[in-house]
């Protein structure tokens, strides 16, 4: 149980990172944020790779199922929450001139990687690729998200308590939802 304990916010990260990149809409930033804030960069880093490792793990099995049945892949992308068919169309524009480089980019474009992961099978991706791509794309938010917030943590410590700083980072959140979710089609 000791071990369970030590690791659990590793736990949480990859699971999350693997929910996120599947069907659940909460970036995996909100924990990732948690930690730099709470644990500091080491810990921050270390589970930002997890995370990614898990989004990866995640993307494989949206792959899996869009090369199985992509059109019941692409429908339950779709019923996520500021998930469009506009979005996925511009997705696969781009996926069919240069997977890779449009699954890396994906990050800039606020298009789920989600998406990206039921176009791949179709835009000629091998999964080991993919899989790779994957963590490339993700991992490089993980750790600007992660490492600084625990930055600005410790800076903003020295005027605000922990406590404080803790509600900051969940109004912060609270406040890109909002946002996010207002300016979002779906």
């Amino acid at each position: 149980m000791t071990m369970l304990r030590k690791n659990a916010l590793d736990i949480a990260a990859f699971v999350w990172g693997v929910a996120e990149a599947t069907l659940f809409f909460v970036v995996p930033d909100v924990l990732l944020s948690y930690i730099g804030l709470k644990r500091g960069i080491k810990p921050a880093l270390r589970a930002s790779i997890i995370a990614a490792i898990g989004a990866s793990v995640g993307g494989v099995i949206m792959y899996l199922w869009s090369t199985n049945d992509p059109a019941t892949a692409r429908e339950a992308v779709l019923a996520v929450p500021a998930v469009s068919e506009a979005m996925a169309q511009r997705a696969e524009q781009g996926m069919a001139e240069n997977w890779f480089l449009t699954t890396l980019l994906g990050p800039l474009t606020s298009t789920p990687f989600k998406v990206f992961a039921i176009l791949a099978p179709n835009a000629g991706a091998s999964l080991p690729a993919f899989a790779l791509a994957a963590v490339a794309a993700r991992l490089p938010r993980f750790l600007i998200v992660s490492i600084g917030v625990s930055l600005a943590g410790r800076v903003l410590s020295r005027r605000l308590s922990e406590r404080l700083l803790l509600w900051v980072l969940i109004g912060a959140w609270l406040l890109f939802y909002a946002v996010f979710f207002a300016l979002m089609p779906n």
